[in-house]
């Protein structure tokens, strides 16, 4: 196959933020490229239902493709003040932890300044922002110097570090006002109102420093047809060119549907009422991506086939348009899943398929509350293997009430499989994160904390730092977490089984976190 074309030198637009808009709706870096910004994708679609003048930015992709586009060309490491030399790509998933040095920042700051300077002479009312994870300290640092520039403009925060009410503003605690999880149906009259020079207050699914004193929370009503709103078109970008990463990948996510129809895994912080969309609806956006050239697509949710018969119908349309797609995502373990069916994803498109196994013996599978056995889940790796799909895996390990025993039935059954899984791409340690049952009730599972458990959990409201909390009977701190997942690495190296370089990186990572105090 002949390669494609380099991607550079390209004309990369600027930023031109438009004169008296009422709101402005910025993606900062860094998001994961290749993945489209389908998040603000659909906050712009449900914009354009208001009549308000607003104008979206995607900044990360622009700022994206000037560093790589002065890299390459310029044949050399890019190097920022102080000599520290910046990595060939911050934008890959494994080097997140370089946004939180101030070196990097100040490196990417003179575009973000010229970008707080355009927001003052423009004259914007409300600037709303994603917040994660990857961009939390750069967002914040804009946010500060945005609001010593300009402080009459009202700043909207969303996104996944804004999905728990009671989370939230632990992460991002300067806002004008928070979006809780789905923003579909607040964010509209929200800046509708902005734009009128309301400071709403009090609003279901909303936070918002205007709230009443002593206000009891309450949240908004989920969206309940998922087809009821337009599927993101990114129209802001006119050529999908600046969506294709420095090496020509894309990867278009698609939302087919949202929650998870299983919904009780301990761990699992995503237990969310399960909806899906139509068959049809979701082949519409496929094929309108599709015609702009893209052909590469990800299924950006955790329970792809929480309604089997809507996934097989989806491939159904996918073949009977005729598009030749790759489609990638992760699917539960499912009884409904046979060999024809695996069959019927690869013919459509499925070339790579993870399965949340996570918990990998008899016991653990009930401590997890994972629902299936363990037969069930190599008929589903065995059937989905040789249906021509690139079979991966995880694994979740140290869980509370997990044995020795356990993890020595773990390397059995893995090995056992070592002909269907081409990779067990996810291996962690259990996390303790918000929304999961095991931070919700961690007395009923024997947790215990290295110190005030009241304070550990305000300080730490969504991800309790493994050093802080072991679980009894038996045992079980992060010290014994990782000796174990050394075990099952070795066993599993020494037999053929292929771990993923993502769940190395993992590995690397979580042997590099501070070891635990001994328990008294």
């Amino acid at each position: 196959m002949t390669p494609p074309p380099p991607l550079y030198p390209l004309d990369i637009p600027t930023i031109a933020i438009e004169p008296s808009l009422d709101f402005l709706l910025l993606e900062l870096p860094p998001r994961y490229q290749p993945m489209m910004p389908n998040g603000i994708g659909y906050v712009h679609n449900v914009l354009l239902k208001t009549g308000v003048r607003f104008q979206t930015v995607d900044v990360n992709v622009l700022m994206y493709h000037r560093y790589h586009q002065a890299r390459i060309l310029g044949g050399r490491p890019l190097v920022a003040a102080g000599g520290y030399v910046m990595k060939d790509d911050p934008w890959e998933n494994i080097h997140t932890a370089e946004w939180e040095r101030e070196d990097v920042l100040d490196f990417f700051w003179p575009e973000i300044a010229d970008l707080l300077q355009q927001i003052v002479k423009s004259g914007v009312k409300a600037v709303g922002i994603s917040v994660h994870a990857s961009n939390r300290v750069l967002a914040k640092r804009f946010v500060r110097e945005l609001r010593a520039l300009t402080p009459e403009v009202v700043v909207v925060v969303g996104g996944y570090d804004c999905v728990y009410a009671h989370v939230g503003p632990v992460l991002f605690p300067d806002f004008d006002y928070m979006v809780i999880f789905e923003g579909e149906l607040t964010i509209g009259p929200l800046v509708s109102a902005l734009a009128r020079g309301q400071r709403p207050k009090d609003v279901p699914g909303i936070l918002s420093r205007f709230d009443s004193p002593g206000r009891v929370w309450e949240s908004a009503p989920l969206l309940a047809d998922l087809d009821s709103v337009d599927y993101p078109r990114y129209q802001w970008a006119d050529n999908m060119v600046l969506y294709q990463t420095y090496d020509r990948k894309h990867l278009v996510p698609i939302t087919a549907s949202r929650g998870c129809k299983w919904g009780r895994c301990r761990f699992c912080g995503e237990r969310f009422p399960f909806r899906n969309r139509a068959p049809a609806k979701i082949a519409d956006e496929i094929e309108t991506m599709y015609r702009r050239g893209l052909h590469t697509f990800h299924f950006n949710e955790s329970d792809v086939n929480g309604n089997p018969q809507m996934l097989y119908d989806l491939c159904t349309e996918i073949l009977h348009r005729e598009m030749k797609v790759q489609l990638v995502g992760q699917l539960r373990i499912h009884k409904d899943s046979t060999a024809e069916y695996f069959r019927h994803l690869h013919e459509a498109g499925f070339r790579y398929l993870r399965f949340g196994v996570d918990a990998w013996s008899e016991n653990t599978i009930r401590l997890q509350r994972k629902g299936y056995t363990i037969p069930m889940v190599i008929q589903n790796l065995r059937d989905c293997h040789a249906s021509g799909i690139f079979t991966a895996a995880n694994l979740v390990l140290g869980v509370p009430g997990e044995t020795e025993e356990d993890v020595d039935e773990m390397i059995r059954n893995i090995v056992a499989c070592k002909r269907y899984v081409q990779s067990i791409e996810s291996l962690n340690t259990l996390i303790l994160t918000g929304g999961g049952d095991y931070l919700r009730n961690p007395d009923e599972y024997k947790i215990r904390f290295r110190g005030d458990k009241a304070a550990i959990l305000r300080e730490h409201p969504y991800y309790v730092p493994p050093a802080l909390w072991y679980s009894e009977d038996p045992y079980i701190d992060q010290d014994v977490r990782l000796r174990r997942l050394d075990r099952i690495c070795v066993a599993l190296h020494s037999s053929g089984v292929n771990i993923g370089a993502f769940a190395s990186r993992v590995l690397e990572q979580l042997k590099a976190e501070p070891a635990p105090a001994k328990a008294a």
